[in-house]
């Protein structure tokens, strides 16, 4: 084995697989040189850790990344690469907008607003979440941080992430549609047997509620969810 590592130069593209969400490249300033680079597509988000932090999308319409760069949209010098250890690039989706299954696995207990009776009530539906795009870079880097980085985060795939977000709203949704149903005063017996056409009603009105509800993984329920939020509601008086 040679005494001198010969060091990675000229340009590396990153890009996603199209079942793939996420691709991640790592490098260490030491193993590269200062002319390698990174090219990245404008279908992708692209983020660029240095050193431990997040310095956001250098090329949010795809590009090419100088990871050990004082600017990374340019072209460095051997002495901005001394300044830096590591860099990585994390490359997420675009189109990544996932169906989720929900559905409480245990009903819970609400008080009538009129007659104080005890009534179990159970839910079920559909959502739909995204990337919230507001603030994309910073939303992207919530998503990687919160879902990611406890896991090999370019073999967790869609089904693994599905079920992660389906517990994590189920213990969330039901005091959600506790206040709701609380904000109606609907007496809960009246909310037993209703029709398709009311449970449509009912989670359109829920949307604005749940539309934040996963805000702190970076994530939006996105407005296609409004119709099918809400797909079962059980509604029984407890003796």
């Amino acid at each position: 084995m040679g005494l001198f590592k010969k060091k990675k130069k000229g340009s590396v593209e990153i890009k996603l697989a199209a079942d793939q969400f996420c691709r991640i490249l790592e490098d260490k300033a030491a193993d590269c040189s200062h002319t390698y680079c990174i090219d990245t597509d404008a279908d992708q988000y692209n983020l660029l850790y240095r050193n431990g932090q997040f310095l956001g999308m250098p090329t949010p319409f795809g590009g090419t990344i100088y990871p050990f760069s004082v600017d990374p949209t340019k072209p460095g010098t051997r002495r901005d690469k001394k300044q830096f250890n590591r860099a990585k690039v994390v490359c997420l989706s675009k189109d990544f907008n996932l169906k989720v299954n929900w559905g409480t696995k245990i009903p819970f207990v609400m008080a009538d607003v009129n007659t104080q009776a005890p009534y179990s009530v159970g839910a079920s539906g559909v959502i739909y979440v995204q990337i919230d795009t507001n603030d994309a870079a910073r939303n992207a880097d919530r998503f990687y941080r919160k879902c990611l980085t406890q896991r090999d985060a370019e073999l967790f795939n869609t089904d693994e992430l599905r079920d992660f977000l389906s517990e994590a709203f189920v213990n969330r949704v039901g005091a959600k549609i506790q206040d709701y149903l609380e904000e109606q005063g609907r007496p809960l017996s009246n909310l037993v047997g209703l029709q398709p056409s009311e449970f449509v009603k009912i989670s359109e009105e829920l949307y604005p509620k749940m539309k934040d509800i996963f805000a702190d993984y970076g994530l939006t329920v996105v407005k296609a969810s409004s119709g099918s939020l809400l797909g079962r509601l059980v509604v029984n008086p407890m003796e």
